[in-house]
């Protein structure tokens, strides 16, 4: 049975998913109205997330029980890099901008020619299945010259990316906000304490 203060936190909790769900519907309507926006928001997201590794890096560098100097020497090194292309990373956008839509096509190219090659080797999937994996390696080869040949493209594609992802995030959250559903991970560590 649950308290009271146990029934406000869900319900803050609930509330809280709520505004985060409309806050990505929002933006994600924001990056479909203007796609240039979701290219700053994927600049800015990669700089924070840059930074932020960067920093937790450094300071496990310097915790007390790391007591391997080449470990600490790592952490440090490494951490200082991320923060190093935090900084490029907000200072240059166009070049990230340019970085980013080269790994799209990068990661597209890969995607397809793996699902070429498991398409017709691996000879325990069904037929049907077999020609749809290398329908899709086809399909992600394609994508991925025609984002090389042009730009704009992979700009697009990435933009769209991000918008159905933040559409897809919103709802999932509201819906939990809504039901007062749990996620699977926050259930889990409450039932084992």
């Amino acid at each position: 049975m649950k308290t009271v203060s146990e029934k406000n936190v869900s319900k803050g909790i609930r509330i809280l998913q709520i505004i985060v769900g409309i806050i990505a519907i929002a933006l994600s309507i924001a990056v479909i109205i203007n796609p240039g926006f979701g290219i700053e928001i994927l600049v800015f997201l990669l700089s924070i997330t840059l930074f932020v590794v960067g920093i937790e890096r450094v300071s496990i560098g310097f915790l007390p029980y790391i007591t391997k100097s080449s470990t600490r020497i790592s952490n440090i090194v490494l951490g200082g890099l991320a923060i190093a292309l935090a900084i490029i990373v907000i200072a240059f956008p166009i070049f990230t901008i340019g970085l980013l839509v080269t790994l799209l096509a990068l990661g597209l190219l890969f995607i397809g020619i793996a699902r070429i090659v498991h398409g017709v080797i691996d000879k325990q999937t069904s037929k049907w299945s077999r020609v749809l994996l290398v329908g899709v390696g086809v399909l992600s080869i394609g994508i991925s010259l025609m984002v090389f040949i042009n730009p704009l493209l992979g700009i697009f594609i990435l933009t769209f990316m991000l918008a159905v992802n933040l559409l897809i995030i919103g709802i999932e959250s509201i819906v939990h906000g809504v039901s007062g559903k749990r996620n699977i991970a926050t259930s889990a560590s409450t039932s084992t304490n």
